[in-house]
């Protein structure tokens, strides 16, 4: 997991933060808790988000409609009404080929920048129930014992929600993850190839073979896009994209508990405004079960994508999960065919290379 030093650092000023040194039982400290704005929740956490969506954008953004344009580009295309032998419109076609390439170079950075970033953002979802799991040490230590007794139940219950939290985030970062970059390396490994096929076979410039090339890179382009982004990627932003507005209602409901218990401890009238610690169950209910939504919303992603998951029901005294991933190497064999290019090429489109590659992989 991508949990950089930036981010480890982040954390460890935070938790510094709430337990410095007179953080508790200090008169001076029990002034700021009674005075504070109710902001629990950092900024990292909202710029991760941005961050992520925009990326996340970026790639679609980027995909949305290669069909149509590969279409154009390499079947309709008015080169080829006006394609000769050595001319610049030759040399136009050739670059035509050169552009899906670096399309698909540029798709793969994409894919990885958006990898990365998502997988910031569900680190700092992790980061930030913790973060607020820790500001109950904030509670000054001075009170009645039966308080501190419904105090330390209310501290276990939000732990174990923070422990269930941690592990539905995980679940859908190892999936998102494991897809985005597989198909990552799929597209970059077609662009080398692609590559490789026009820097050193040196395709024969004169109209029937730039035709026939012209319909074989359409075809697999188009075959492969389809076969890296139909179903899976789509999950993988279906997954990203819902994760991400439950995380942003959980870990809100989160600071509203975290200052709502500050408060009625603050203001010394524990028997009017504290009675929600004594069901903390109760109170946690409502956060339970967004996220047992939230993980049924997984595992149906899941299990549609034809990736098995075994669960036992969660309880407070047993959590077991089991993620089966697709291998990375299965996906990409199915979408980049074996020994391909050379066991799809025609005879009569091989013998349009000067230098043929019977090697190439």
């Amino acid at each position: 997991m991508i949990l950089n030093s930036v981010t480890v650092l982040f954390l460890q000023c935070l938790v510094w933060s709430v337990q410095a040194p007179g953080a508790i039982g200090n008169s001076n400290n029990h002034h700021k808790l009674s005075t504070s704005t109710g902001e629990q929740i950092p900024k990292e956490f909202y710029f991760s988000m941005d961050n992520s969506n925009t990326f996340k954008l970026n790639l679609q953004r980027k995909l949305l409609h290669f069909l149509e344009n590969i279409q154009r580009n390499l079947t309709i295309s008015t080169v080829f009404s006006t394609f000769q032998n050595d001319t610049p419109n030759a040399a136009k076609y050739m670059h035509r080929l050169q552009e899906l390439s670096m399309f698909f170079y540029e798709a793969s950075q994409s894919v990885e920048n958006f990898s990365i970033e998502s997988e910031k953002f569900f680190e700092i979802i992790k980061v930030t129930s913790n973060l607020l799991l820790l500001k109950l040490r904030q509670v000054p230590k001075a009170q009645p014992t039966h308080v501190k007794l419904l105090l330390t139940n209310y501290f276990s219950e939000m732990e174990f929600f923070h422990i269930l939290l941690s592990e539905v985030v995980d679940e859908a970062l190892e999936y998102t993850t494991t897809i985005l970059q597989t198909i990552k390396k799929l597209f970059f490994s077609y662009a080398n190839i692609q590559n490789d096929i026009l820097n050193n076979w040196k395709l024969k410039i004169d109209l029937d073979c730039c035709k026939l090339y012209a319909d074989f890179l359409h075809h697999h382009s188009a075959r492969l896009f389809k076969c890296a982004t139909a179903d899976k990627l789509q999950i993988a932003f279906d997954m990203y994209s819902v994760t991400k507005i439950n995380a942003k209602y959980i870990v809100k409901q989160l600071e509203f508990r975290i200052q709502r218990l500050l408060n009625c401890i603050n203001f010394a009238s524990f028997s009017i405004r504290c009675q929600f610690l004594n069901n903390a169950e109760g109170d946690f209910e409502n956060l339970f079960n967004k996220l047992s939504e939230l993980e049924l919303y997984l595992n149906i992603k899941i299990k549609k994508s034809g990736i098995s998951v075994t669960k036992m029901e969660n309880t407070h005294d047993s959590v077991n999960r089991d993620l089966q991933l697709p291998t990375p190497n299965s996906f990409r064999q199915s979408c980049l065919l074996n020994n391909f290019p050379y066991n799809q090429m025609s005879k009569q489109l091989k013998e349009c290379f000067y230098f043929f590659n019977s090697q190439l992989k």
